[in-house]
């Protein structure tokens, strides 16, 4: 059964963390991912047909990678306070009290999101981010909205840049 939902096109895009996060696991390679689901709550580049689109980022939580990616997502949100209060630095990513925790802080909390359209396995259109940014309050269509803090999201087998 095809669910048939527009998939956002190229672009920036204020994206509001949804309801949905969960822990998937493949069942052929055994590797855990963080599914995090996304709507899209403002166009900053690209189409106005974007805006309440959803997308879902994949963070493969049980590497060094992943482990990376949630600590740039916590500090631009603005919840590594929270976290580092919580855990104390000292936490499995892949723990349900740790997911638990995302779950709660990241629900509402908006990022900037770059986002391009690949083909899956099977070649259907998918959203894939490219980059995250912090959302900076204020920042319209023509301003942009970021800050320093930035992330480049590339697999395993690409580039990274944690700046």
């Amino acid at each position: 059964m095809d669910l048939d939902f527009d998939v956002p096109q190229k672009g920036k895009s204020v994206l509001e963390f949804d309801q949905g996060m969960s822990k998937m696991t493949n069942p052929t390679s055994n590797k855990t991912s963080l599914r995090i689901p996304f709507k899209i709550v403002q166009v900053l580049e690209g189409p106005d047909s974007n805006l309440e689109g959803k997308l879902s980022h994949f963070c493969p939580i049980a590497t060094a990678f992943g482990e990376k990616q949630i600590a740039n997502i916590l500090t631009m949100t603005g919840q590594i306070e929270a976290f580092a209060k919580r855990f104390n630095g000292d936490v499995d990513i892949a723990s349900d009290e740790f997911v638990d925790f995302l779950k709660a802080k990241l629900l509402g909390q908006v990022i900037v999101g770059h986002h391009e359209v690949r083909k899956d396995q099977s070649g259907k259109d998918r959203a894939n981010i490219t980059r995250f940014e912090a959302f900076v309050k204020g920042a319209g269509k023509s301003a942009g909205a970021s800050k320093k803090v930035s992330t480049t999201l590339k697999g395993e087998d690409g580039e990274r840049d944690w700046g």
